[in-house]
């Protein structure tokens, strides 16, 4: 059985296949409780991955890389979060694509 989540490589990796499927029930979830807020899907689906980008940020710098790199490295590189979260929608929230490959062997 093949499963189809966006990315060809769930089918050869079981944890990545359980970590897509946590983010699509998480998404769901969210969006079926933001669309009395937002009655149009587009917009309701927008707004849910606005906070599932945020929930993955928090995740990453919260709790991965911490565990990943030592405090001096997450110091020196500024990687530290804070307990003030805050969407700044002009921030370029991409990875350099070194970033992707590389943890894609983590």
């Amino acid at each position: 059985m093949a499963l189809v989540l966006g990315e060809p490589r769930v089918n050869e990796i079981p944890s990545l296949t359980s970590y897509h499927n946590v983010f699509v029930l998480e998404h769901n979830r969210l969006a079926n409780k933001l669309k009395d807020y937002y009655p149009d899907n587009e917009e309701a689906f927008q707004q849910t991955r606005k906070l599932l980008i945020g929930i993955m940020q928090k995740i990453v710098y919260d709790e991965f890389l911490p565990a990943f790199l030592s405090p001096t490295a997450m110091k020196k590189n500024k990687l530290a979060s804070s307990n003030k979260y805050k969407y700044e929608s002009k921030l370029d929230p991409t990875a350099a694509n070194v970033f992707g490959i590389a943890f894609r062997y983590v």
